[in-house]
């Protein structure tokens, strides 16, 4: 029988975030967490990121020997699910600190969140903006396809994740779990504990798949 592997997305993601990634994962069943059933359970501002991991944990049986991959947002629940059952963990492009993330408007954080409540995030407007300043091809085809996947949350969805995006960093005693992240990262900044450096920016997982599957092998194994 195939140990679970759990794949947590990121903000706005989906399993297309773990495409290229899945094809060295063969070995393990794998579960892609969609959000959504659990948020439906929280009303605006009513929610916790402790209490939506907890759901989650529920909602999906995650046990403490299971393995979860996060990417981004994703690696920010499972930090905390970590916290709650002792779970390994492997954060690709994330964070324990939530400080750590590089907001549109970097003096009034809750911005983005507004963007979301209010609809913006799904605009064209605000698409163009984002993606006009990306250079690499590869990297803003992957960006669009993100912001692409908001139309796919309500967004009292999307605020609600925004939500918990604003808690303070979380206290852990346990040991530091693998970090995989590119120092060039726009969109979280590099973590102060060690991590493993591997280019592609936000979306190393997918530009460097094979290279991202190699520093996990210890973790896999």
């Amino acid at each position: 029988m195939r140990k679970k592997l759990f794949l947590l997305p990121g903000f706005g993601e989906d399993s297309f975030c773990f495409r290229e990634l899945t094809q060295y994962l063969k070995n393990y069943e794998l579960i892609t967490v969609d959000y959504r059933p659990v948020l439906h359970k929280f009303s605006f501002p009513f929610i916790s990121r402790n209490q939506f991991c907890r759901q989650l944990i529920t909602h999906y049986n995650i046990q403490e020997n299971d393995k979860l991959i996060g990417h981004s947002m994703g690696g920010y629940f499972s930090f905390q699910i970590r916290e709650i059952i002792g779970s390994e963990i492997c954060m690709i492009a994330s964070f324990s600190d939530p400080g750590k993330l590089i907001h549109i408007l970097p003096q009034f954080p809750r911005a983005t969140q507004i963007a979301a409540l209010s609809g913006m995030l799904k605009t064209n407007f605000l698409k163009n903006f984002l993606l006009n300043k990306i250079k690499d091809e590869n990297y803003k085809n992957i960006q669009m396809a993100v912001m692409d996947n908001f139309k796919n949350f309500s967004n009292i969805q999307l605020g609600l994740m925004m939500e918990m995006n604003m808690e303070d960093y979380i206290h852990s005693d346990l040991p530091n779990p693998l970090r995989i992240h590119d120092k060039k990262d726009r969109v979280v900044a590099a973590p102060d504990q060690h991590y493993i450096q591997i280019n592609g920016g936000h979306f190393c997982l997918n530009l460097h798949a094979e290279e991202t599957y190699m520093a996990m092998q210890d973790f896999l194994n």
